[in-house]
């Protein structure tokens, strides 16, 4: 579902978005630091001095361009989003952990598609030389955290449903969407 925003975002958005996939996620402020541009992946890394600026600024509304990223990552922003009574919008497609942080928002604007999957262990829980019970562990912890802050955003039920049974990407469809950002 399309609910337009202010053109000058737009324009900026695009402006940002049309440049080549940053390494690193970043932040750019609008005027007066009433919205900002989030563009990159969510690196939980990262995420402190991303959450830190967001906390210097306060802005009410975040744009997200983001390929997706770490979950954990992404559910440290969702919850600082959540927790500071964000709005949330996307332009174009927004992939896996940036979901979370789209969900987020008080309020969901969209104008692009939102695409899932199920999670996977972290990239170091790869090797086979890892037990297989530390990675299950891992990932259930994740599942169990995910679930249990979607449910505090009042998150419908199919969007779980998608997220955890989706092992290719799965882009909901404009009548889901209808319902998530309502």
């Amino acid at each position: 579902m399309k609910y337009p925003i202010r053109p000058f975002i737009l324009t900026i958005f695009l402006a940002f978005g049309s440049q080549s996939p940053a390494m690193a996620g970043e932040l750019f402020f609008g005027k007066d630091d009433g919205w900002v541009l989030f563009q990159g992946p969510i690196l939980t890394e990262e995420m402190d001095e991303i959450l830190s600026q967001l906390e210097d600024k306060k802005p009410k509304l975040i744009l997200l361009n983001s390929i997706g990223g770490n979950v954990l990552g992404a559910l440290q922003f969702a919850r600082y989003v959540r927790q500071n009574q964000m709005n949330t919008w996307i332009a174009e497609n927004q992939t896996c952990a940036c979901a979370l942080v789209f969900l987020a928002g008080i309020q969901r604007f969209s104008e692009g598609k939102l695409v899932v999957h199920q999670y996977l262990p972290p990239a170091e829980q790869a090797n086979e030389k890892i037990a297989r019970d530390a990675a299950w562990i891992s990932v259930q912890r994740i599942i169990g955290e995910t679930i249990t802050l979607l449910n505090s955003f009042g998150t419908p039920r199919f969007v779980f449903e998608r997220i955890f049974s989706s092992p290719e990407l799965y882009e909901f469809t404009e009548a889901e969407m209808f319902v998530i950002i309502e």
